[in-house]
């Protein structure tokens, strides 16, 4: 009698164990890369300048890596005299969001921009003649970023230096824009 309710016990177990369907963690194989809707051949539209309606671009990011927590994004221009001009720092957006909308202005903590000062897009507006170049740069966390409490202006510096040891990937968006 032990026998057969050993066998029986011992079926049951082997018919469980080659029942069970074998889940792999997905993992992601693409490259992280950023995209706009905004920006065609290269080119930032005009609606997103200081000759345009001074929206924020919609963004969007796909090939998410494994691991991510959260994602920030900057966008900057460094013109020939060599002043890093700052337009667009946002962080703290939570690994569910995988695109900003146009104008955005809710979605995400926002740094200080050196346009103006404030905590919001400001846009491009390079003087000058000839096309200028302006980098969006979107990141993959492992963890949302942490502001040292001591910071009253939450500047590209110190978003970058909150980031530098938990960015999993980042994908940068090189723009072009001529003034009229």
């Amino acid at each position: 009698m032990k026998k057969i309710q050993f066998l029986i016990a011992f079926c049951s177990i082997l018919l469980i164990n080659c029942a069970k369907e074998e889940v792999e963690t997905p993992t992601n194989t693409g490259v992280f890369t950023l995209e706009s809707s905004g920006v065609v051949n290269g080119v930032l539209d005009k609606k997103y300048t200081c000759d345009g309606q001074s929206f924020a671009p919609p963004l969007a990011w796909k090939n998410i890596p494994t691991g991510t927590k959260s994602f920030a994004v900057l966008m900057h221009h460094i013109p020939p005299t060599g002043d890093k001009h700052v337009y667009y720092v946002v962080y703290k957006l939570p690994s569910t969001v995988t695109s900003l909308p146009e104008n955005n202005t809710s979605i995400g903590s926002f740094g200080v921009n050196t346009v103006n000062g404030k905590n919001s897009y400001t846009p491009p507006c390079s003087q000058g003649p000839g096309a200028k170049i302006y980098i969006i740069t979107a990141y993959a966390l492992s963890a949302e970023p942490v502001i040292p409490a001591s910071t009253t202006k939450v500047t590209m510096d110190v978003v970058l230096d909150a980031i530098k040891s938990t960015t999993l990937a980042k994908s940068e968006l090189s723009v072009s824009y001529t003034r009229p």
